[in-house]
């Protein structure tokens, strides 16, 4: 009766393939004297086996045999269980298991090598395995233990630890493979090798391939680094130069903290390669950490930083879209806008208290449309938000655990640009009048008085014509004082602006003086009222006046205000980005100093509580891929 037709699992191939061979060994036993010489043998069994010959013991669904055959090897593959029920079959009359029971279930089959998945879960004891049992690191994927003909003694090798930059358990089983002799004489360039060795060097040439591609893809990242950290120091023509606050390999956000230390929001980056071109991919995971205060100038990159586990418990994994972190003008709020939800935190410091302490506000649950901005955090926590809902814009504040907002600002016809706190109590937003010539101008609202807004005009700056960007600044002998940079024919300059009197005085007064009938919209509530500042009153001082600037912050102490500026000579022949970190006197009496020289795009700069320190943010490329980072970089203030 012939039996029924069906699939061989790789075990039966291993059985059926052999079949010839364990009949010849019978013979072989009768022919020595039987049962004795099978128990009590000190070499191998069956035929001769070949260094290409490879057992899998596998733990995990990934098939390795497959890999295996493509790189030239003969391979079969199954569980520890499964091979020494066969082995158990085979040979009924030992009284052996695990993994001897295996290594003699190869010998008979003729394989060289059994490779043992997750090493640290098998059970080794007994095995005299030359120069011992190692301790198995947690990346040993793979174990290799020699068989047969190659086993006296038994020899074991592991897998490397895997490569940064090409990675996988194909190839920790290759690595662990040609550790052993005489496939690691394959890899050997050496004309001295022996014939075997040179026809096995060609039946492997693919698994060679395979592992000298991690070379190569290791030498191209390399000199991908070292191409990107030539941009960012080598080629940096500023004096000083910035000192880097991380590694080429991670990607930096750094926001400057009231305690004098700065917060760290690291990703690493993971590179793969085939040998000349190369991929990156970012962890999904942000790392919080901080240097602390004067660390950081000429310190080894990341050398400094310690965990800050009291924001979010150190970490925050990124499981959608990319978390968007705000903090606040002087650094003692964070908001992390993650997933829908926006968490605040505020830095609890002072004497005797830690670095980077922070304390949990509260949640904001009130949604953001796509792309809108979650808006500036202020010291008390609140936050404030615009958003144009397609008929009106909108400028509201909000507070931890609230649900429903308070809007300082309405108009179909004005339109808001983000706006900024500049005192306890006030905010500033840059507008315009839609579908009119009129210039811009500065709006400054209150959540003590709701639907109302003073106006300070562009032209009082210089005759501009828009405002785009506020920021506070230390207050002045009389009263508040404002960065605001305003653009005209003459590029986008940044002023210093100083009020007579605080900003509730002018309100005051602001309101007393305006003696105008109420348009209909402002009694029926579809605009704010807007009362017009005297700009006379007002000191208006030119801080530059050539360049593009923006994101402009000033010293805690007064003495001076940092920015990005662009569309400058900045020394840099052949520079494909103009985009560089400036600093001007607050007093408008010294010239611009550049405190980067480079052709990276360097932005949002940011003073250190102590005023002697600008920590800021620079993009730059990596060769032979299509992706630019961003790194966190710190410079003196000061010469």
């Amino acid at each position: 009766m012939s039996r029924p037709e069906r699939s061989q699992t790789d075990l039966e191939v291993l059985r059926s393939s052999h079949r010839g061979k364990f009949v010849t060994l019978g013979v072989l036993l009768a022919a020595a004297g039987g049962v004795w010489w099978f128990f009590n043998r000190t070499g191998p069994i069956g035929n001769s086996e070949d260094p290409s010959h490879v057992l899998v013991v596998t733990q995990s669904h990934i098939r390795y045999k497959p890999y295996l055959e493509q790189w030239g090897f003969v391979a079969q593959e199954g569980r520890q269980q499964t091979m020494e029920e066969e082995a158990k079959e085979k040979f009924p009359e030992d009284a052996i298991a695990g993994v001897p029971a295996i290594l003699q279930l190869a010998d008979w089959a003729g394989y060289a090598y059994v490779a043992f998945e997750n090493p640290k879960n098998v059970d080794f004891a007994g095995l005299e395995v030359e120069g011992g049992i190692p301790s198995f690191e947690p990346y040993h994927r793979f174990a290799v233990i020699s068989a047969g003909d190659y086993a006296f003694p038994h020899k074991l090798t592991v897998n490397a630890k895997p490569s940064e930059v090409m990675r996988g358990a194909d190839l920790d089983l290759l690595s662990a493979l040609f550790a052993q002799e005489p496939l690691a004489g394959t890899l050997r360039e050496d004309p001295k090798n022996p014939p075997e060795v040179m026809l096995l060097r060609g039946t492997l040439e693919e698994g060679l391939h395979r592992l000298t591609a991690v070379k190569d893809a290791e030498s191209t990242v390399a000199k991908i680094a070292d191409q990107a950290r030539a941009l960012l120091v080598d080629k940096e023509q500023a004096d000083p130069k910035p000192a880097m606050l991380g590694g080429i390999h991670e990607s930096l956000n750094a926001i400057a903290l009231a305690d004098g230390s700065t917060l760290v929001l690291a990703r690493q980056v993971h590179f793969s390669s085939t040998g000349y071109k190369a991929e990156l991919e970012l962890d999904r995971n942000w790392e919080f950490s901080y240097l602390p205060a004067g660390a950081g100038l000429g310190a080894a990159p990341g050398g400094e930083r310690t965990a800050c586990p009291s924001l979010l418990g150190g970490s925050l994994e990124e499981t959608g879209s990319r978390p968007n972190f705000r903090f606040s003008p002087r650094g003692d709020v964070v908001l992390v806008h993650s997933d829908g939800v926006s968490q605040v935190w505020q830095l609890d410091h002072g004497a005797g208290k830690p670095a980077c302490n922070f304390v949990a506000l509260g949640k904001i649950g009130l949604p953001l449309a796509r792309g809108e901005d979650p808006g500036e955090p202020q010291r008390s926590g609140r936050v404030v938000r615009g958003r144009f809902d397609g008929a009106d814009s909108v400028v509201y504040v909000v507070k931890p655990g609230e649900e429903v907002p308070t809007e300082l600002a309405r108009s179909p016809s004005i339109r808001f640009d983000p706006a900024a706190w500049v005192a306890d109590d006030w905010i500033a937003a840059p507008g315009y009048i839609a579908d009119s010539d009129a210039s811009g101008g500065l709006y400054l609202l209150s959540p003590s008085h709701p639907d109302h807004a003073l106006r300070l005009d562009a032209m009082a700056l210089d005759a501009s014509t828009a405002i785009h960007q506020i920021a506070p600044a230390p207050d002045g002998p009389n009263g508040p004082r404002l960065l605001i940079t305003a653009s005209s024919d003459r590029g986008q300059r940044l002023f210093r602006v100083d009020a007579p009197k605080p900003w509730a005085e002018l309100f005051t007064d602001a309101l007393a003086a305006d003696k105008t009938p109420l348009p209909a919209s402002v009694v029926d509530g579809t605009e704010p009222r807007v009362l017009a500042l005297d700009s006379v009153v007002f000191t208006v001082v030119g801080l530059t006046s050539e360049g593009w600037v923006s994101d402009m912050v000033a010293a805690p102490d007064g003495s001076a205000a940092t920015f990005q500026i662009r569309d400058i000579d900045n020394g840099v022949a052949e520079a494909d980005s103009r985009r560089e970190i400036g600093l001007v006197a607050l007093d408008g009496q010294s010239p611009l100093r550049l405190l980067t020289r480079n052709g990276l795009e360097d932005h949002t700069p940011m003073f250190s509580a102590d005023s002697k320190t600008v920590v800021f943010r620079t993009r730059f490329p990596f060769e032979k891929t299509h992706w630019t980072l961003t790194t966190a970089r710190s410079v003196p203030a000061r010469k």
